[in-house]
């Protein structure tokens, strides 16, 4: 296993990290390597696999010529613009202003009191809903007022006395003296933050909102500047950790297999992807992640199967790096770490969509889109055509990877220009307005661009399409979870954390000094919005994704919230004994118990068994089929062993179909194969009833070499298979599965 992850792992970075090196430096100016790398990762992933689909069909397949030129053609392309255009100019500063320091001990104690009760709430299950709305009351509540005590002076007045800190004019806004070196991701000093907006606007500080009363400077930063390297060291703690609940239940109990069913899905469009350059016929899935999978596997010699169980769970700490990145872009390395805690540790609706191996929809939700709202808000920071460039090829580039995704980009985009562009047009802020619309009509044409890869776009406007067909049976297919499910979902710790950090971003906003840095915080929570309404209804035909995605953005509001807490108590004096203290001592114990306990959780759950993980029987069947692959198709029983789907067997046997589903999905599906529901009842035809002539026209019409039954469940007539050896021949069998060879022979009397 070791020497196959190394492979992975250089291969990975080969095809995913490094190609958008410096694109990365071109488009946006960086204040650390983590933020320049995660900003490559993306650029990559959102660049490879295009040119690689392009040149994959003219080849036929993605062979390893293909794949280097893929990734050559984008690492070249970027150390031209580079060479060209030089790297982005400034530091990479946040965009948002860090909160003094909460110094009211009523606050305090309110924060601890609330908290408390999330604590009853995650240590008595069921709690009552009364309960629950109490608490999350009072989160909102709390938040609210914890930025609201930190941005007002003792006196009870706005503390930049002599100005007012929403017009940028006085101490809080800037200027000489009247702001703070930002810590860098390394630990050391960086600049201060550079503010959206036109040339010649008063800067807004980069490190307090306000200033206390009387004061011509800022308050002094509640956290001292870590000493170089804390940053870089904490980062990597996390991510290790991160990496650790990745991988201690696959190498404890699923090597050297991987859990999830949808797994099989991705193998067999990346075999497909491999071989032919495309995967039509199988399942509506656009060609980004097959075809970035093809590529690294072209790179360490591995099939997608040997690839997905020593690579797939890093797919966790790419997603917590983004929300380290959007985070500390916002409002400093600090809360980049906590972000990149939550979203590794504590968040369990990332970890399910790796359980489960829905790999793209875990990429595309939890690092693209995040790392799309990162782009926004470098763009509000700062107006280029750079900055445009980057929102528009990370936005547009949810539609290679999943159409869902792709939705949540969408709505978030067209509410940004239905909001933002008036509001910067009322604030003076042409330039911005220009470069959002600008970037905005740049990503839907992008966008369309790489759904002809995928859609048929002529049948899709007029109706007559697979993919029209597989969105009308979607729409209002599913039904919308409970509300207090949202702690299932999402984990009790974090949806508590995330409703703390809402209220107190929320109420943040009327302190920022500049319209542009407004745009950046509702931009957020307008995201986290988005998400909770799609979660709480049907109309959209996804309500469950929608509400385990809501995530992404709750880990980075909850990590704002954190970082208040931590500060108070950061900013107290040692051995001080006072009633702040106390209360700021209090605050951050309840906080730190909720994070732990849900981490402690999460560790603990991750490194379980799985159910939904190939067992050795079933595995010895497929690797029969794969050496007896002489073309044509195989059908097989719906479900093979528990948590694991027919896909299974196509995958390890190099098949991509019939496809097969049970009874009532068939009657009830919400979502088809580009081939319809015809082979899917030709599939069940035969495993019901095999004797009969309708089957011996569907073994000869489709080509049918193998049928695999699995023993135990309702999905075939195992009788029936066993009585007629003249069609079907015994030849392959173990405790769990049985395969047939069918002979074409014509129906007696037919």
């Amino acid at each position: 296993m070791v020497a196959d992850l190394i492979r992975a792992l250089l291969a990975a970075v080969a095809a995913g990290v490094a190609p958008g090196y410096f694109w990365a430096a071109v488009l946006r100016p960086a204040s650390g390597l983590a933020e320049r790398l995660t900003y490559s990762a993306v650029l990559s992933m959102a660049s490879v696999p295009v040119v690689a689909v392009l040149l994959a069909r003219a080849a036929g397949g993605v062979t390893l010529w293909v794949a280097l030129a893929a990734v050559g053609i984008v690492f070249g392309a970027g150390l031209l613009a580079y060479l060209l255009k030089g790297a982005a100019h400034g530091d990479g500063s946040p965009v948002l202003p860090s909160p003094d320091v909460v110094r009211d001990p009523r606050v305090l104690l309110l924060i601890a009191g609330v908290f408390v009760l999330a604590l009853v709430t995650m240590l008595h299950r069921p709690a009552p809903g009364w309960l629950l709305l109490v608490t999350a009351a009072g989160l909102i509540l709390a938040g609210a007022l914890a930025i609201r005590s930190a941005a007002v002076g003792p006196g009870g007045t706005s503390a930049a006395s002599g100005g007012d800190a929403r017009s940028g004019t006085g101490p809080a806004a800037g200027g000489p003296g009247g702001s703070t070196p930002a810590a860098g991701p390394s630990g050391g000093a960086g600049s201060t933050a550079r503010t959206g907006g036109l040339a010649g606007s008063p800067p807004a500080s980069a490190r307090t909102l306000v200033a206390p009363t009387g004061s011509a400077a800022p308050a002094e930063p509640a956290d001292v500047p870590a000493m170089p390297g804390v940053g870089q060291g904490a980062l990597a703690l996390v991510l290790a950790l991160t990496a650790y609940r990745a991988y201690s239940g696959v190498i404890r109990h699923d090597w050297p297999f991987l859990r999830g069913s949808d797994q099989f899905s991705h193998a067999v469009m990346a075999e497909q992807m491999l071989t032919h350059g495309s995967y039509g016929s199988y399942l509506i899935y656009p060609p980004g992640f097959p075809a970035l999978t093809a590529v690294i596997c072209r790179f360490c010699g591995l099939t997608p199967l040997e690839l997905f169980p020593v690579l797939a769970p890093t797919l966790l700490v790419l997603c917590a790096l983004g929300a380290y990145t959007l985070a500390s872009g916002l409002w400093g390395w600090q809360y980049g770490i906590a972000a990149a805690a939550l979203n590794g540790l504590v968040l369990t609706g990332a970890y399910a969509g790796f359980a489960e191996g829905r790999y793209p929809d875990l990429v595309a939700a939890f690092f693209l889109l995040v790392m799309m709202i990162a782009a926004l808000t470098t763009l509000y920071q700062s107006p280029t055509l750079r900055s445009g460039a980057l929102v528009a090829v990370i936005a547009a580039s949810a539609v290679l990877y999943h159409s869902v995704a792709t939705l949540y980009a969408a709505v978030i985009l067209a509410l940004i220009a239905v909001i933002a562009l008036p509001y910067l047009l009322l604030q003076h802020q042409r330039r911005v307005a220009r470069v959002l619309l600008l970037t905005l009509c740049a990503a839907a044409v992008l966008a369309v661009c790489y759904a002809a890869l995928t859609y048929n776009l002529t049948g899709l406007v007029t109706g007559h399409s697979s993919t029209s067909t597989a969105v009308s049976l979607t729409l209002g297919s599913q039904s919308a979870p409970a509300p207090r499910h949202l702690l299932v979902a999402l984990g009790p710790a974090l949806v508590w954390l995330g409703l703390f950090g809402a209220g107190a971003v929320a109420m943040g906003v009327r302190y920022l000094a500049r319209p542009t840095q407004v745009l950046a915080a509702v931009t957020v929570l307008l995201w986290c919005v988005v998400m909770y309404v799609g979660s709480r209804t049907a109309a959209d035909g996804f309500p469950q994704r929608f509400e385990r995605d809501l995530g992404a953005p709750l880990s980075v509001v909850a990590a704002f919230g954190l970082v208040i807490v931590v500060r108070a108590l950061l900013a107290q004096r040692p051995g001080a004994r006072t009633v702040l203290t106390a209360a700021a001592a209090t605050a951050a114990v309840v906080v730190g118990a909720v994070v732990v306990v849900q981490a402690t959780r999460s560790l603990t759950a991750s490194a379980r068994p799985n159910r939904e993980v190939l067992t050795h029987r079933v595995a010895a069947a497929g690797r029969w089929l794969g050496q007896h692959n002489t073309g044509g198709n195989i059908i097989s029983t719906p479900y093979m062993n528990p948590g694991i789907t027919n896909r299974a067997v196509l995958a390890m046997g190099g098949y991509t179909g019939l496809q097969s589903y049970g009874a009532f999905r068939i009657a009830h599906p919400r979502s088809l194969p580009p081939a319809g529901r015809q082979p899917l009842l030709d599939s069940q035809h035969v495993l019901l009833h095999p004797a009969t002539c309708q089957a011996a026209d569907i073994l000869a019409r489709d080509d049918v070499r193998y049928v695999v039954l699995y023993r135990f469940g309702p999905g075939a007539d195992l009788p029936a298979f066993a009585a007629d050896p003249t069609r079907y021949r015994r030849v392959f069998q173990n405790p769990s599965v049985i395969i047939y060879a069918a002979a074409h022979h014509p129906c007696p009397g037919g």
